[in-house]
């Protein structure tokens, strides 16, 4: 019993690691646009130091 719980923590630890792998290596998405058509890109925390917000 111990072995079999051993394994199965390990395969799902397994089975974590590949899907976060895979999540880091996902394109960015494209930017969303609102309804008046504008776009939307994501502003970074140096940009917004930048701007003293």
């Amino acid at each position: 019993m111990k072995k079999f719980t051993i394994g199965l923590l390990s395969a799902a630890a397994l089975v974590t690691t590949i899907l976060l792998v895979r999540q880091d290596k996902e394109e960015p998405s494209t930017p969303k646009s609102n309804s008046l058509g504008e776009t939307q890109v994501p502003v970074s925390l140096e940009r917004i130091r930048e701007l003293g917000l």
